[in-house]
């Protein structure tokens, strides 16, 4: 038996049970015409016919196979065992790219040609959409007559673009599979997925090293590494030991690694790279544990309740309180509403931002299925992320995540209306209402359910359902699940996807106002938010106690800094002068302090130095020069300084927090403190804390 590549897609996508598929959509998914795809189905045809199949158009267009199971088995079984002779165009892209990017030299087309078994006008028409793919890395294809074809540009272009291209087109299974067994034995099937051979770029003893090492590394690190980082990370090492090993080297920026030096990525990252040193008797450059930083960096990202409070958080802060007001305007929802938007956005956005400064990629496999599922909330989200990040282009990929956020959002908000389901079966009422009885039991969003055959939906006004379930294909309905009757696992997934879209969808078309909760608690539960109560109320009172307004004279920031922290062990705040001023300084070092569009700059820190939770204000009688969180130099008049010991309470941290927010969101608190008013500020201040607290009740 002989397929070509594109017949053995086609034939793989047919005796997929679980996802029919039409002639359109196998034209689309294959970028082909419909035309060559009914050429290829008459093939197709006579190969079922000789193993005693068939190939039935059904009813909406949906391409079946019939016949029986052992069949279809026998014919997956076949194929799997036939030698891949000719490969698909996505496949001749990929293997194509990655023949280029490993040879530094040019290649010839009637070579490449061979290698394929194709044309050599394919192979040209194949490398014209390969030239817009290696555009996203700044490397150029050059083509000459009897020069052949090459690739040119930086080492860290080439290697990006190595690390996307095994990324892309490798599965995590696969990954693991290959570097965890014994590498002698091998594994056929994964040694014949594309995955496999992506993998081949590198050295597998190479990679099975490297994996072990970084093993190690991911055990000492204080936060996750998601396998997909992991993975990026393996990869990105294995690459840069093999291209050092060639003769090729990266470089970064002076500047950029001087940042690096100093954090604490970067003495993770120089351990590892001591021990790859060691492993494979290199001398690898500094610029290595650069970029080993920057992945480390770039993968951080955890869950903390205090992430205000962290380092260069504040401005990100800023950022995304600019990006919920703008969805929510132009959604017509107010997101505020939810409140743990804020920080949720803020804890994804400072690594996502992190990444797109260094030009670090990102896979979402989730992509697609969000701007399908959500589109108006798609479009309206990368339109407000393109207005409050200008200077950075968020592709397609971290917009999705964006767009998460806020779904979950949605779905989390109050007051979302229930669903109302109708259930189709192709006759008679009996399945239909065994399966509506079903999904009635497992889905508490459904509000309301009906049932009705196919013949009763010709008369019927579809649109007031926000979800439609049926047992078969139906032509003319645009947007259904289909579900087995016995509603198996894979099909339960399906309405949960879709109910999350429906929910969503309505949310934005409606808003539901917030209906109080009402129920009644238990003994234990009082008890333990009274006891909440008396912490909350303990910290307030520590940081009223100790909320300072002073006046300050000084020539430069670190004077200015200095006097008010002189002034705060005076009053009893802090033990220790001069850490603490240290401390503030270093934390300027990594970020702009100064509150754009304001003469404020808040200076914030952690420190064993410091004993409680404190808020001061600190009024200049000059104004003096810092750098704002947008980058921009900008005049200060008033000194904010929030600062909380290394290991506060979560009280503690909450309350500091609650400030941080009335800081960035609230106008109002922005006047008062510019206002240079220590009686206005004072009240301001205890008002809103005094709020706080009563929240807690």
């Amino acid at each position: 038996m002989y397929v070509t590549g594109r017949e053995r897609k086609i034939i793989d996508r047919l005796l997929d049970q679980e996802n029919q598929v039409t002639l359109k959509q196998l034209a689309e998914e294959l970028d082909i015409s419909t035309r060559t795809v009914h050429r290829d189905l008459k093939g197709i045809e006579d190969l079922l016919a000789e193993r005693d199949m068939s190939l039935r158009k059904e009813s909406g267009g949906v391409l079946l196979v019939k016949g029986s199971v052992d069949k279809k088995n026998a014919l997956r079984l076949e194929l799997s065992k036939q030698a891949s002779v000719d490969y698909t165009p996505e496949e001749r892209h990929v293997l194509i790219l990655s023949k280029l990017l490993e040879t530094r030299e040019p290649v010839k087309l009637v070579a490449i040609a061979n290698d394929l078994g194709v044309t050599v006008a394919t192979v040209s028409h194949d490398l014209d959409k390969i030239e817009d793919y290696l555009k996203d890395f700044q490397l150029k294809l050059v083509r000459k007559r009897g020069y052949g074809v090459e690739v040119i540009g930086e080492e860290s272009g080439i290697r990006e673009a190595i690390s996307q291209l095994i990324m892309t087109h490798m599965n995590e299974l696969d990954f693991f599979s290959m570097v965890r067994q014994n590498i002698q034995g091998g594994n056929q099937a994964v040694e014949d997925s594309l995955s496999a051979q992506m993998l081949d770029i590198v050295n597998k003893e190479t990679l099975a090293l490297i994996e072990y090492h970084v093993d190690e590394l991911r055990n000492d690190l204080s936060y996750p590494l998601a396998d997909s980082a992991y993975i990026a990370l393996v990869v990105h090492l294995a690459l840069a030991i093999e291209r050092m090993q060639q003769g090729e080297k990266i470089h970064i920026d002076d500047t950029q690694l001087e940042k690096l030096r100093s954090t604490k990525e970067y003495s993770f990252a120089e351990g590892l790279i001591a021990q790859l040193a060691g492993e494979f008797q290199l001398s690898i450059p500094e610029a290595e544990t650069g970029y080993i930083t920057m992945h480390l960096m770039g993968a951080k990202a955890r869950y903390n309740r205090d992430s205000l409070l962290e380092e260069s958080s504040m401005s990100i802060a800023f950022k995304a309180k600019q990006l919920i007001a703008k969805v929510s305007r132009r959604v017509g929802m107010d997101f505020n509403k939810y409140d743990r938007l804020m920080n949720d956005l803020v804890v994804h956005l400072k690594p996502s931002v992190y990444r797109l400064q260094h030009n670090m990629e990102i896979e979402n496999s989730f992509t697609d299925q969000m701007e399908e599922d959500y589109p108006v909330l798609f479009e309206e989200v990368q339109k407000s992320i393109q207005e409050v990040f200008p200077e950075l282009h968020f592709p397609r990929e971290e917009t999705a995540f964006v767009v998460m956020h806020f779904a979950s959002a949605l779905l989390n908000m109050e007051g979302v209306a229930g669903i109302h389901v109708l259930v189709v079966c192709s006759s008679g009422i009996g399945t239909a209402k065994i399966l509506a009885a079903k999904l009635q039991k497992k889905f508490n969003e459904i509000e309301q359910i009906e049932h009705h055959s196919l013949f009763d939906l010709k008369g019927m006004d579809i649109s007031q359902y926000d979800l439609i379930v049926s047992t078969i294909p139906l032509a003319d309905v645009e947007s259904y699940v289909q579900v087995s009757p016995v509603l198996p696992q894979k099909d339960i997934h399906k309405i949960e996807h879709a109910i999350r879209r429906v929910r969503v969808t309505k949310q934005l078309k409606k808003p539901v106002e917030t209906q109080p909760n009402e129920n009644k608690e238990s003994l234990q539960v009082i008890k333990d938010k009274v006891r909440a109560y008396e912490r909350y109320a303990s910290n307030i009172g520590k940081v009223l106690d100790h909320l300072l307004v002073t006046n300050i004279g000084a020539a430069h920031v670190e004077s200015a800094l200095d006097e008010a922290v002189h002034l705060l062990k005076e009053n009893g705040t802090v033990i220790e002068v001069n850490p603490i001023v240290n401390h503030l300084l270093e934390r300027e070092k990594a970020g702009g302090l100064g509150i754009p569009d304001t003469r404020l700059a808040l200076y914030h820190a952690r420190s064993s130095s410091i004993e409680q939770p404190s808020f001061s204000v600190h009024i200049l009688r000059e104004p003096l020069k810092v750098l704002g969180m947008d980058g921009e130099e900008m005049p200060i008049k008033t000194m904010l300084l929030m600062i909380a010991p290394e290991a506060p309470s979560q009280e503690g941290l909450e309350t500091l927090s609650f400030i941080s927010s009335l800081i960035i969101e609230d106008a109002e608190c922005t006047t008062i403190l510019e206002s240079e008013n220590e009686e206005n500020i004072l009240h301001y201040i205890a008002n809103k804390l005094y709020t706080f607290l009563k929240s807690k009740e």
